[in-house]
């Protein structure tokens, strides 16, 4: 998975669940032109992501 995740990107298995993908993302960060995903955004399976940064710094 890359070092960023977007609204709609893939992220990895787990759990024996297939590649869930990211339905959240901030409303003022993009990358690429999608919102950027923080930690507590949703996946697909029913969970949040849980690794990386709840808000944007720089």
């Amino acid at each position: 998975m890359p070092i960023a995740g977007r609204l709609n990107d893939k992220g990895t298995r787990h759990d024996g669940y297939y590649e869930t993908v990211i339905l959240a993302g901030s409303p003022t960060v993009f990358i690429d032109g999608l919102p950027a995903a923080r930690t507590g955004d949703a996946v697909d399976c029913g969970g949040v992501v849980i690794s990386g940064c709840y808000a944007p710094y720089g």
